[in-house]
Formats: C-alpha cells, sequence, structure tokens
C-alpha cells in the first residue's frame, strides 16, 4: 500500500502498532479504576501521534510524547515516543509506534 506523500489523511487508514514497552508505559495501568481509562489513554497516544503526521505529512520518521497520569497520586510523568511509517514491501503500511529510551537508562 503506497501513502500519498502529501496527503495527511492517508495516515488515519493505517494500523497502528505500539510496542511493549510503548504500550506498558503510555497505555498499561495496573488495576485500573475503570476499563475507559486505559482506553483513553490510548486514545491519547493515537491521536497525538496523527496530530504530529498531520503537521509533519512528509515525514516517515520523528519523536513526539504524551503527559501521563502517575499509577497512584495526581502526577504526570511526559512519555517520550517515536513514530515511524513503515512501508513494508508487498505488505500493508502502518504506523509504529516505540518507546524511546532514557538517558538515564543507558
Amino acid at each position: 500500500m503506497s501513502i500519498p506523500s502529501a496527503s495527511s489523511e492517508a495516515y488515519l487508514t493505517l494500523p497502528v502498532v505500539l510496542d511493549n514497552a510503548a504500550w506498558m508505559r503510555a497505555v498499561y495501568l495496573e488495576n485500573p479504576d475503570r476499563v475507559a481509562e486505559m482506553s483513553q489513554r490510548l486514545a491519547t497516544v493515537v491521536q497525538t501521534a496523527w496530530q504530529e503526521l498531520k503537521q509533519q505529512p512528509l515525514a516517515k520518521a520523528f519523536t513526539f510524547g504524551v503527559y501521563t497520569k502517575r499509577h497512584t497520586g495526581r502526577q504526570r510523568d511526559w512519555v517520550a515516543l517515536a513514530l515511524r511509517v513503515v512501508t513494508p514491501e508487498n505488505e500493508p503500511a502502518y504506523i509504529q509506534i516505540q518507546l524511546q529510551p532514557t538517558a538515564d537508562s543507558a
């Protein structure tokens, strides 16, 4: 599937794939009060990714991030993510979102 280079709306048709680390850090909540909490976190990641793609429709890769509420308390943390538009040969294209490595994990 080829992506028209000037059409950011074309990206809305692509599947979005989060790697495990991105899912665990940006979406997953252990024992959420409501399932909707995790749904909202996932929606925030995908919506932010699409907003970035709309601003940079010709980019094939870039970094972005979201603020997520901590598992306990009211504080929020910045989660740095990397987005890449993957276009494998003879397979459908998709958007891949990965957790960015932090400077203190090196």
